[in-house]
Formats: structure tokens, C-alpha cells, sequence
């Protein structure tokens, strides 16, 4: 069978015209790439591979209900057969067919089971924590609507959705200088605040921010660790528009004015920090280096400042959007990602073969839910309690 015979038979498959033994020979191909990276016809055919993976995905995708469709949505590259360390999260489709239980099996797919004693479901509420300047602590997940706290002239009031809000009462502004900090510990949803100059902020799992309850001079300066979003507004007074914005963390110092931000200071890819620009400007400084950041750039920051153009914005704010979504993460990264949504410590026992994940995954799914996606891409797990252990290749 010559290339064009092979395109011709695909678009065929995709279409469900296919007779039972050329659909079965399609089949073969897609497995095999799949089980070894190798191409039967030799190297040289990356379209046809391409097209290959395209037909078999696409028909998945059209035999599943709209419910189940409505899961996972990946942006796929098909970069990876020019790296066999590269996998796709090719299994997370085979995976949805497995457990809905009013689709069949297609047979030759083989997807495989795993045993877990336990099963953590996704966090379906935030456990926040706010540190009043007397050192109280308010338990996010069981205070009620309405007033929280009083300090000073400032009212913190929890509002619907789980939303914090300082409220700032008309009047002078107390001289004290009071902090608060927001904690949202692994394993929790993320929560978000507006401060009292009206500037808004979300919190990742694993993160905090420390803010002044009254902002007092000539700077509104916070403090953050873990990953958070900004939307920093002008202050409600003409004295208070005046105030610069200061996003601080223990390696840069970010100056903004009205502007949109994340910043990221987990330390997944070594040790840099990001800050990644939605709206606005900023300026970052680590202390030898500075830069300036434009809408769509990212700033890597360690002890120089490199910036990044075109980024993909949506990635970047997948956690806030309820999303993990991986571009070529490593197996490490992605389970420094589940190790902070379910609250569990990742162990591993020996070694792994080093692979690169991308897809976009809801992260409503439990923990086996999730397991079973990198388990059809070989890798495999042992759940102890609140410890996962990943098990050598």
C-alpha cells in the first residue's frame, strides 16, 4: 500500500466506511505507535503518522456521549514522535470510554485497571485561612457569610461564593500598620480576596499572601508565596491612585500600576519565579536585573530576568480556571501539580523513564480518575493513605 492509498483508507476510518479487516489494519498502525513510537514504513512519514493519531483520536471523540465529552478537551501537538521521550495524554480518551458504562470497550485498545485501596476526591471547597494582626486565626470553611472581623475602621466580611472583601469605612484611616495573612493550603480550592483599595486576588492551592489590612503611605505593598492572580485597581481616594502596587517575594520586587498578573513562585522548572502579564505593565526586579513586561510576556526570574514573548496565556491561568494543563511538562512537574490539588506527598521508588505531557484535564476528577489518565501512558502507582508512590518503569 502506497502513501496516498493510506491517506485515502484513513479518511475513510474517520468517516466509518471502512470494512471490518481495513478497519482493523488502521487500528494496528495507531497501536502501534502508540506501544512503540516506531512506524512500520520507516522514518520520513511524520504527516501520515500525524494523520494517523488525528483519525483514531477524532473518532474517540465522536463516539463518546456529550457528557462525557464535556471532561476533557486536549490541545494536542504531535510533536512527539520526533522525541520518543514525548507522550501525549493519548489514554485519558480510551480512559473516559472505560468508565462510562454506556460505551463498549473497543477491544483492541486494552485499557488497563487500577486497584487503589482509596480514592481522594478533587477539594469541592476551599480551607483557607486568614491570620488577623493579633495573631486569631478565621477558618474560611466554617465561617458563615457576613462580618468576620473588625480592625480599625475595617470590616472583613466573607461574601457569597466564598469571596473575601476588606471594606474600608468612611472616616480617617487608622495610622497602624496591621497585617493579615490569607493561607490556602494544599488540597483546597482557590480562594479569592479584594483588599481595601479594591484590588483583587486570587490564591492557588499551597499559597499565601500578606497585605496590609489599611494600606498606609505611599506604598500599597503585599507579599506573596505560591502562585497568584492580580487585578489591581486604582485606590478609591485621589491620594490613594498616587500609591504604587508592590507584589514582593523573597527573589523580585514587582512594581504595578492598573494591570492584570500571575505570579508563580512554586519553583517547578528550578528555581525561577514567573510573572506572567494578561493587562497593563510591570516592572520586575530581582535586585541585579530589571525588566519590563508588555500583555502576553513572562518574566523567569532567578538571579537574571529573562522574558518570554507570545505565551500562552491560557495555560498560565488554567489553575484559576479549574484546569491542569500541561505543555510538555515533565512527569515530575505534573505531579508536583497533583501533589498540591489532593494534598498528597509523591515518593518515588527508583527510576523513571523521562516522558513530556500535554493536555488540558478538569480538575474536578479524583485522584484514581486522574491516575488512570498517566496509567495508560505507563506509569504506574500505589496509593498509601495520603502518600503516592510512583513505581519504577
Amino acid at each position: 500500500m502506497d502513501i496516498n492509498q493510506a491517506k485515502e483508507l484513513l479518511q475513510r476510518y474517520q468517516s466509518g466506511s471502512c470494512t471490518t479487516s481495513e478497519n482493523d489494519l488502521v487500528e494496528s498502525w495507531y497501536q502501534q505507535l502508540i506501544d512503540t513510537g516506531e512506524w512500520q514504513w520507516g522514518a520520513g512519514e511524520k504527516e501520515l503518522k500525524q494523520q494517523i493519531l488525528e483519525a483514531r483520536i477524532m473518532k474517540q471523540i465522536d463516539n463518546m456521549p456529550e457528557k462525557v465529552k464535556s471532561i476533557v478537551s486536549f490541545s494536542l501537538s504531535f510533536r512527539w514522535w520526533a522525541a520518543a521521550s514525548v507522550i501525549l495524554l493519548l489514554g485519558a480518551f480510551s480512559y473516559f470510554k472505560f468508565f462510562d458504562k454506556t460505551t463498549t470497550i473497543t477491544p483492541n485498545l486494552n485499557p488497563v485497571a487500577i486497584v487503589l485501596p482509596d480514592d481522594i476526591k478533587a477539594p469541592e471547597s476551599n480551607r483557607a485561612m486568614i491570620t488577623l494582626a493579633n495573631g486569631k486565626n478565621i477558618y474560611l470553611d466554617s465561617a458563615g457569610n457576613g462580618l468576620l472581623a473588625l480592625q480599625g475602621n475595617v470590616k472583613l466580611v466573607k461574601l457569597a461564593e466564598d469571596e473575601i472583601a476588606y471594606q474600608q469605612e468612611t472616616g480617617n484611616i487608622s495610622g497602624e500598620m496591621e497585617y493579615n495573612t490569607l493561607s490556602n493550603p494544599n488540597g483546597s480550592n482557590v480562594i479569592n480576596v479584594v483588599l481595601t483599595d479594591g484590588s483583587k486576588v486570587w490564591l492557588n492551592a499551597g499559597s499565601s499572601l500578606t497585605y496590609l489590612v489599611s494600606f498606609i503611605g505611599n506604598e500599597r505593598k503585599v507579599s506573596v508565596k505560591g502562585e497568584a492572580y492580580f487585578e489591581v485597581s486604582g485606590s478609591l481616594s485621589e491620594e490613594g491612585k498616587k500609591r504604587r502596587f508592590i507584589v514582593e517575594n523573597s527573589n523580585m520586587q514587582i512594581e504595578v500600576l492598573g494591570t492584570h498578573f500571575n505570579v508563580n513562585t512554586f519553583g517547578d522548572d528550578g528555581d525561577n519565579s514567573k510573572v506572567t502579564l494578561l493587562e497593563g505593565s510591570v516592572k520586575i526586579n530581582n535586585g541585579h536585573e530589571k525588566g519590563l513586561l508588555k500583555p502576553g510576556q513572562q518574566a523567569w526570574v532567578n538571579k537574571k530576568v529573562k522574558i518570554l514573548n507570545d505565551v500562552d496565556l491560557n495555560r498560565v491561568m488554567a489553575w484559576k480556571n479549574g484546569y491542569f494543563q500541561f505543555d510538555n511538562a515533565s512527569l515530575q512537574n505534573v505531579l508536583k501539580q497533583v501533589s498540591r490539588w489532593y494534598a498528597i506527598d509523591v515518593v518515588y521508588d527508583g527510576q523513571n523513564q523521562q516522558r513530556k505531557f500535554i493536555g488540558e484535564i478538569q480538575k474536578d476528577l479524583s485522584l484514581s480518575e486522574m491516575l488512570k489518565i498517566l496509567e495508560k501512558n505507563k506509569v504506574h502507582f500505589k496509593i498509601e493513605g495520603k502518600r503516592l508512590r510512583v513505581l519504577p518503569d
